[in-house]
């Protein structure tokens, strides 16, 4: 192939390209190993009038530099253009040959509309070649389908790619390019390391960006091969998040598996295993064995995880709602009634308090009960009364910020917006929470969600349902028979007195240090709240603390509630302040946080608050309300993109802090921003990651 015979100069004769009255070396050198006839000519050319006129020499120099910048340029786009027109002739290796196969994705229909919050691809593809696939339109379905040419994969560790279901609605062109030669070199490297093993090795630190073989030094690859094979033998050994990151890559790239079924098994065993340590493998593994699921037509099952397991409004949500549609009555999972809730059942202080097995098994059945008592009045469960009706066409990113040959491919699905439908979700938040408050009842729960609104028939039979089900008391230890005690009078006498002390002792402990009292679990997330809030709103708080957390509503205060809320919904995931006829509340469960905090003040000037790194005030405000939605932590990282050279060292160490990565870090501002202002506002495909420029000159004038 031509791309053999060109070649770039190093960086010393770049250096060289630099160096007046020498630099024309460099443009001869790089028109010889290239055999670039005018190049050669111009630059003896520039030789001989640099020796012979002297008054010449400068302009010469100019001129050389130029030239040689433009010839290099040239070469290399040359090289780029043979290298991707030699791969679109021959893709018949391993991963790459499958990719027009295995990694795309088709049309799949489920009925439904438009979803209005999506996820957004932060990292580009990296398959290397142009693809585009057309499918026929079949029959609908609720769940993703693909390609049906097969093709094998004869390296171990691969499987053959099974043929789509057919269930396709609709033609679909799916644009596979490459954009990242570094990422090439990785999945060629994983199939070449697939049957490595590891000798025995010592644990070696490990943080990167965006981890890959050619991230760690000599010791980490020892270290990951070594952990690698013992994972192989379901021996789970201690690590660090880069490396488990690495091995996600290689099991969603087929990598490690014989068959799709085990593929899932082992991403399903390696998440349960290190998700305690490393909360933020959730964000990912939730939608990428989700992914891997539709991709080879297996079957996701949501308890896989374990009991805390969470979903968010999503297309994967809606996707997996839609299979119970047809339910009479409607059995949702825990986690599908939460993501579908504008009320969060997973942040209520009931929950938390020990009484998730409770809340886990009750809620579900709560839900069965509503839609079968709408069934019986209206002939339609809950999806159909309350949820969306229309169709539209949506598109959905698989595989978002993976490294695998099929990361960020777009797929065309119609699908109901469930999850994002506000009558659908205003009417389950009712349902759930009525649902909470018999719970606590009860169970002697001190304090009560504050202005539920549910009919009065479906709340009759909610409470004797849950009455019914859930109202003995855990039956009592069977009586054994007592040991026989021999009293001491004066002994006992000896410990109340030592009681009374003690008690005394602790009565003004309690009394001075009011943050120890076990209700103050949620202090760190109000006082964020009411530091964050303008003056007008705390007036508004204000009120409410002197009138024991509940007053009437005065003409302006809508906006403030709102204001108060929106803030609440940022920290806490629910509403802090409800109206019940025409008075404000505060929920029953923050009331200690804010006595404590009205007792003990923050600071709230413009220098303490969360903000303080940027004045909002210059900002639009769609970005505004994006700096002021953005976490301390997360302040930070942006602060750092807009006023640090080379950001990635000091990222790592915040990241650090907050016991996550830096990778991690900004794909939680990208997806804020997102949600906000209807874009990523970071680009993190580059070397060093850095800010849109649309958003920078804006962003740097609000720096503090």
């Amino acid at each position: 192939m031509k791309n053999t015979l060109r070649k770039l100069p190093g960086i010393g004769f770049r250096i060289l390209s630099f160096i007046p009255v020498f630099n024309w070396i460099s443009l001869l050198y790089i028109g010889l190993i290239n055999s670039s006839t005018l190049n050669v000519i111009c630059a003896v050319a520039y030789a001989v009038i640099t020796f012979t006129d002297t008054s010449l020499s400068p302009l010469i120099w100019i001129l050389g530099i130029v030239h040689y910048a433009v010839a290099y340029q040239i070469v290399k786009k040359q090289i780029s253009s043979d290298t991707g027109n030699s791969t679109a002739q021959t893709s018949t290796t391993t991963i790459h040959e499958n990719t027009s196969v295995a990694n795309d994705f088709s049309d799949i229909v489920v009925s439904g509309e438009q979803e209005s919050k999506q996820s957004i691809p932060i990292r580009p593809s990296y398959a290397l070649e142009d693809v585009s696939v057309s499918v026929s339109p079949k029959s609908t379905s609720a769940t993703n389908g693909f390609s049906d040419t097969v093709a094998s994969r004869e390296h171990e560790g691969k499987q053959s790619i099974p043929v789509r279901p057919s269930h396709v609605s609709e033609d679909v062109s799916v644009p596979v390019s490459l954009e990242n030669i570094s990422y090439t070199k990785f999945f060629r490297d994983m199939e070449r390391n697939a049957s490595r093993e590891g000798e025995t090795a010592a644990f070696a630190p490990f943080m990167s960006y965006w981890p890959i073989y050619d991230s760690m030094n000599k010791a980490q690859q020892e270290w990951y091969f070594y952990w690698r094979s013992q994972i192989r033998k379901r021996n789970y050994l201690d690590t660090d998040l880069s490396y488990i990151f690495v091995l996600i890559y290689e099991l969603l790239s087929g990598i490690g598996w014989q068959d799709p079924q085990e593929g899932y098994q082992k991403l399903m065993q390696l998440w349960a295993v290190y998700r305690e340590k490393f909360p933020s493998l959730d964000s990912y593994l939730t939608r990428w064995t989700f992914d891997f699921t539709q991709l080879y037509s297996l079957e996701y099952r949501l308890p896989d995880v374990d009991e805390n397991f969470r979903l968010a409004p999503s297309v994967m949500t809606d996707i997996l709602i839609e299979q119970h549609a047809e339910d009479v009555p409607l059995k949702l999972h825990f986690s599908l009634i939460n993501a579908i809730s504008d009320y969060s059942l997973v942040n209520s202080k009931f929950y938390k308090d020990g009484n998730q097995d409770l809340m886990h098994e009750a809620i579900p059945r709560v839900i069965a009960l509503a839609d079968a008592s709408l069934r019986k009045n209206k002939q339609k469960g809950i999806l159909d009364t309350y949820g969306p009706s229309s169709v539209e066409k949506q598109e959905y990113y698989a595989f978002t910020n993976a490294v695998c040959p099929q990361a960020n491919k777009k797929i065309h699905i119609t699908v109901k917006n469930y999850s994002s439908y506000p009558n659908l979700r205003a009417y389950i938040k009712e349902i759930v929470r009525y649902g909470e408050n018999t719970l606590r009842e009860l169970r002697g729960y001190q304090g009560r969600l504050r202005g539920v609104t549910i009919d009065d028939e479906t709340a009759k039979m909610v409470k004797n349902f849950l009455k019914k089900e859930y109202g003995q008391q855990v039956p009592q230890e069977k009586e054994h028979s007592k040991p026989s005690v021999i009293i001491d009078h004066k002994r006992i006498e000896e410990l109340t007195g030592e009681s009374n002390y003690t008690r005394n002792i602790l009565s003004v402990e309690k009394t001075t240090n009011p943050e120890k009292k076990a209700l103050l679990t949620d202090i760190q997330q109000i006082t964020a709240i009411y530091i964050a809030v303008s003056p007008s709103a705390r007036s508004l708080l204000d009120r409410l603390e002197k009138s024991a957390w509940e007053c009437s509503v005065a003409q302006g205060d809508e906006p403030l509630i709102a204001e108060i809320n929106r803030l609440a919904e940022l920290h806490l995931c629910r509403s802090l302040l409800v109206a019940e006829t025409s008075n404000i509340i505060v929920e029953d469960d923050y009331r200690d946080e804010l006595e404590y905090i009205y007792q003990n003040q923050p600071a709230t000037s413009s220098e303490e608050n969360g903000s303080k790194l940027f004045d909002s005030s210059v900002l639009t405000p769609e970005m505004k309300e994006f700096v002021d939605a953005l976490l301390p932590v997360q302040q930070k990282a942006l602060y750092l993109l807009i006023t640090s050279e080379n950001p990635q060292s000091d990222l790592e160490a915040i990241a650090n802090e907050a016991l996550t990565m830096s990778q991690l870090l900004l794909d939680d501002i990208n997806a804020l921003a997102f949600q906000i202002i209807g874009e990523i506002i970071v680009v993190t495909i580059d070397e060093k990651p850095r800010i849109l420029d649309e958003y920078m000159d804006l962003l740097k004038q609000s720096v503090v």
